[in-house]
This record gives structure tokens, C-alpha cells and sequence, in this order.
């Protein structure tokens, strides 16, 4: 390999992206309020609040269902053709509830008959349902699209469940288990559940399986219908938009948000630029193809870099660094311990909760040896200080918990212990210690 090649082809890259981020700075495209809110990823208050209001025919736009009616047309092109309907979806008439995102099925989940949760996004008219599932980089919940599924079966209509991800992949467990074994709630006796998620492509599979479980309580089963960021709700967007011509507030939201859309889905906001950087990979095909293989080194360098940085604080401030979970393959990451705290029975993480570098958290994870007491004073003064809890760990997501495939995020990483990803740790470390000491206190 002729590294002479290689980087030409990076400095040709170099010169072609800042022409594009200077053409950018000029028109204002970098400008985007959810950038600026750090509410890129934000499933709940940024990507279920939006779309839940379009496709309100009661929502804030005052355009009645011509959002909604979009979507559904959407739904039935992608997934009808002429040998299968799977989508039979009608216009929707009066909605039944008001609620249509963030709504509460029941506070806790119920594990005897595998239903409870919150839906992200909802509707419901006398006739039909529509759920839809928001994942963006959050880990799947135990039986999250069966319970849901579940909940609609009770309602007498006809329903879909869509699974929305950034692009449209399938559930990573197709099939789950559940006992009793695993769960806070000893009070279930002998729960022993089996769910199976069916891709709508299975549906005849899913059909029979049905018919064979009949009976079967501990059996649950969910056809879903996968849709995704990055080519549905885009495409969709760009319909709405078509729509806006006469209505400026709204068509400039919708273009911030196709634009975020695009970013979070590494799609190029400016397909010039794309277009001209593949002409030039064009003429160096093998240097191109190195580069990409890469990548992934590179982000492992880089992560041992960072935690190189972690080390050093820990090190300066005295305390041990227990390194046995560095280098797994699902979570990931770094124990420590302070001084103060050699005889108690938990430490200090700094976890990723999932591989390819997601669900970075900062928290307190417990020895086998707690008692259950200490634990439990541990989980009720964490809580009061907006941390999460469970019977296993205590962690609070740094702003931006998934590094995944965000150059952004990357080069700053790059920067060490002068970047912003370092100085978060450190600041979530300092306030684990804080709450700690006011225990003490």
C-alpha cells in the first residue's frame, strides 16, 4: 500500500469538506436548534414530540390530517406491493385519545400477562391503531414491542406495530425469555415467559405460530413492521414540506429537522459535497478502502486514549483502577475506587453499556458482598439526585452518550483530557463522590 496515496486522497477529502463547511457557514446550514439544544438524540422530547405532532390532525400546525394521511400513504407503498397488503391501514377518523405520545399503558409492567409500559407514538380512532416504537440508540426493553402488541389485542381492532430506527433494522432478539429469577418482583410465582417477535415478512410463520400456541399463556408473540430515520420519516418529511409552501414557521422546523435527521443518520446534508468526495474515492478505490477498514481501529485507539486520560485523574486523585471489564465485547469500560472507600462494598464505572461504543454512563456498581440495607440507601439518595437506579448498578448518560459513528464526537475525543467528553467524566465522578459524602454527612 502506497501511503503517498493515502494521504493525498485524505488532504483531497481535507480541501473538498472545508470548501462545503465554508459554503455552509455562509448560508447558515450548520445553524440547527436541536444541535444546539443537545436534543439530537433525544427520542422522547425531540424525535416522539415532532412526529407525534404532525401526524396529530388536532396538533399545533392547524393542518388537520394531511400530515397523517402522508404517513399512512407512506406505510401502505413500502410495505404493499401486488402479491401481499400487509398494511390495511383507512384514513383515520376522530382520534379517541388525546394522547398520543408518551402514553402510559400502566406505571409498572406487568409481568403475569406481559403487558404495561409507556408507547412512544399512538393512534387510535373507533376502528384502528397505529403504534410506533422510537429507537435511536437506546437499548430494546424486556418485551417492549409484545407488551405493546399485547395492549392492543385487549382494544378489538386492527392494529400495527412499526419499529422505528435509525435505518430500519430488525429487532436484535427476535426471541426472549424471561423467569422470575431475573426480575425485582418475587412475588410472581415461577414466571417462566417465552416472547417471539415475527419480522412482517414472517407473517405466515407468525400466523401458524399462533394458531400452535393457542392456550399457551406463557407464550407471547408480536408482528412488527420495521421503518427507519434515515429513508422513511426523510422521505416522509420531504411530502410534508411539499405541503408547506404557504406556511414559513412550519416548513423552516421541518427543514431543521430533515437536516437533523440527515446528521444523525451520517447522510451528507449537502449531497455536492458527497457526490464530489466519491468522484475523487473513484480514482483512488484501494486507498479509499483502506481508509475505511480503518476506522474502527481508529476508534479503538482513540478509546484507549481516552481511558488512558481517566486512568491519570484516577491515579492523581488516589484511586485504584480495576481494568478487568476494558476490553469486553458488550459493556465495556473502567472501576474505580477512592481511597476513601477501600473497605465498602461498591466502586465507581465508567461503562458502556453496549458495544460499537453506546450508552456511555458514570455511576456506582455494587460488589456481591453489599448487604441489601446499604444498597438500598444507596438507590433512594442517588435517585434524589436525578440518577437511575436498579438492583445492579446506579449511572446517570453523559450529554452525548453515543459515540457510535459521530466524527463529531470523535474528534473531539481526539483532544484527550482537553475534551469536552473528558471533563463530563470527570465532572460525573466528582458528583458520584458529592453524593456519597453528603451520605456520610
Amino acid at each position: 500500500m502506497n501511503m503517498t496515496e493515502i494521504e493525498s486522497l485524505l488532504k483531497e477529502v481535507s480541501i473538498i469538506q472545508k470548501k462545503y463547511d465554508e459554503i455552509a457557514a455562509i448560508t447558515g446550514e450548520n445553524f440547527n436548534i436541536f444541535s444546539i439544544m443537545n436534543m439530537e438524540t433525544d427520542e422522547v422530547k425531540t424525535h416522539s414530540a415532532i412526529i407525534g405532532e404532525l401526524l396529530n390532525p388536532m396538533g399545533s400546525h392547524s393542518q388537520g390530517s394531511v400530515f397523517l394521511d402522508l404517513f399512512i400513504d407512506h406505510l401502505k407503498n413500502k410495505f404493499n406491493d401486488i402479491s401481499h397488503q400487509y398494511i390495511k391501514l383507512d384514513k383515520f377518523n376522530n382520534l379517541v385519545n388525546e394522547r398520543i405520545c408518551e402514553r402510559t399503558i400502566s406505571i409498572n409492567n406487568n409481568w403475569a400477562d406481559v403487558t404495561g409500559g409507556r408507547i412512544d407514538i399512538i393512534l387510535e380512532d373507533e376502528k384502528q391503531i397505529c403504534i410506533i416504537e422510537t429507537k435511536i440508540d437506546a437499548i430494546n426493553q424486556d418485551y417492549q414491542l409484545i407488551r405493546y402488541h399485547n395492549y392492543a389485542v385487549k382494544k378489538n381492532k386492527l392494529f400495527y406495530v412499526f419499529y422505528l430506527t435509525k435505518d430500519g433494522k430488525s429487532l436484535d432478539n427476535e426471541k426472549e425469555y424471561l423467569q422470575n429469577t431475573y426480575l425485582e418482583d418475587k412475588s410472581l410465582p415461577d414466571v417462566h415467559i417465552e416472547g417471539f417477535n415475527f419480522h412482517y415478512e414472517k407473517k405466515d410463520e407468525y400466523k401458524q405460530r399462533l394458531i400452535e400456541n393457542i392456550g399457551k399463556s406463557n407464550i407471547h408473540q408480536c408482528l412488527y413492521y420495521p421503518i427507519s430515520f434515515e429513508v422513511d420519516i426523510k422521505n416522509w418529511l420531504e411530502k410534508c414540506l411539499e405541503k408547506t409552501v404557504s406556511l414559513p414557521i412550519i416548513r423552516e422546523t421541518l427543514l431543521q429537522y430533515v437536516n437533523l435527521i440527515k446528521k444523525i443518520t451520517n447522510q451528507t446534508t449537502n449531497n455536492k459535497m458527497s457526490n464530489e468526495i466519491v468522484e475523487s474515492m473513484k480514482g483512488n478505490v484501494i486507498s479509499s478502502f483502506e481508509i475505511s477498514k480503518n476506522i474502527e481501529p481508529l476508534k479503538s485507539n482513540l478509546y484507549y486514549e481516552f481511558m488512558d486520560c481517566i486512568k491519570q485523574y484516577a491515579f492523581n486523585n488516589k484511586m485504584t483502577i480495576n481494568t478487568d471489564w476494558e476490553k469486553k465485547d458488550a459493556a465495556f469500560g473502567l472501576f474505580l475506587k477512592p481511597e476513601a472507600w477501600k473497605n465498602s462494598c461498591f466502586q465507581i464505572c465508567i461503562i458502556f453499556e453496549s458495544k460499537n461504543y453506546r450508552g456511555l454512563y458514570v455511576g456506582v456498581s455494587y460488589l456481591p458482598e453489599i448487604n441489601s440495607e446499604d444498597k438500598n440507601k444507596l438507590r433512594k439518595k442517588f435517585k434524589e439526585y436525578g440518577f437511575q437506579e436498579n438492583d445492579w448498578w446506579i449511572w446517570k448518560y453523559t450529554e452525548r452518550c453515543n459515540w457510535a459513528d459521530d466524527a463529531e464526537i470523535w474528534e473531539s475525543v481526539a483532544k484527550g483530557v482537553n475534551s469536552k467528553e473528558c471533563k463530563e467524566i470527570v465532572e460525573k465522578i466528582e458528583e458520584v463522590l458529592k453524593v456519597c459524602d453528603s451520605m456520610q454527612n
